[in-house]
């Protein structure tokens, strides 16, 4: 059984995905992506269906860019074309999450400010652009550090482990794809793992997420 004590217990640090997460994003993200195909490449069909596919995969921005021109295209972009693309995804996904559409309870990040030692959000996602995001829809108050792309979040874990001091086993990760769990099982973190269309799915026991939940409205208060 999920318990308050079982998932807090002896946790200085909790961090937070964004995208899927606190904000509904990634299937703006992915007619961002279709609607600059289609305009830059002419490419019309199976944008968004391999974006989708590659979104649940622990890759950053570039790593997207270069496996759709290789599935979609059967090449690799140039310098150039991989440069304008992440430039205009960049200004679109700004653009379209200036709603702000966070997912209801998201004021759990409240709750937690004052109850552990330090709070952070985690994307892969240019850095730059998530810190913007969370400033505009503000929620980025609540956390001590924001990182993002092009590092990875296994490389952004570590650097949270090093800079804060903090042993695996005091960190805690909340995300809502497999590839959270896979990047926080690499470094040894707790991860809590949500999303309804996981809940039934072999896969996600298979990695071992340490708490499952269908929303962050499911996780049990402190």
């Amino acid at each position: 059984m999920n318990t308050p004590a079982r998932i807090f217990d002896g946790i200085r640090a909790v961090g937070f995905d964004f995208d899927g997460t606190l904000i509904m994003s990634e299937e703006e993200k992915a007619k961002a992506m279709a609607a600059i195909f289609s305009e830059q490449l002419g490419i019309k069909r199976g944008v968004k269906m391999v974006y989708a596919r590659l979104a649940k995969r622990a890759l950053n921005r570039d790593e997207k860019v270069t496996r759709l021109f290789q599935e979609l295209l059967h090449r690799t972009p140039t310098p150039e074309e991989h440069r304008k693309i992440k430039h205009q995804f960049g200004k679109i996904y700004q653009l379209r999450m200036r709603t702000c559409p966070l997912f209801h309870c998201s004021n759990l990040i409240k709750e937690l400010r004052s109850q552990v030692h330090f709070l952070f959000l985690l994307s892969l996602e240019d850095k730059k652009e998530v810190t913007a995001v969370a400033k505009h829809c503000g929620v980025a108050r609540y956390f001590d550090e924001i990182l993002g792309g092009p590092a990875s979040k296994v490389d952004n874990l570590r650097h949270i482990l090093k800079k804060h001091h903090l042993s695996p086993k005091q960190v805690l990760y909340i995300g809502d794809a497999h590839s959270d769990v896979i990047a926080s099982k690499n470094v040894k973190v707790k991860v809590i793992l949500l999303g309804r269309k996981h809940l039934y799915e072999r896969l996600k026991q298979d990695l071992e997420a340490d708490f499952k939940f269908s929303s962050l409205c499911e996780i049990p208060k402190l």
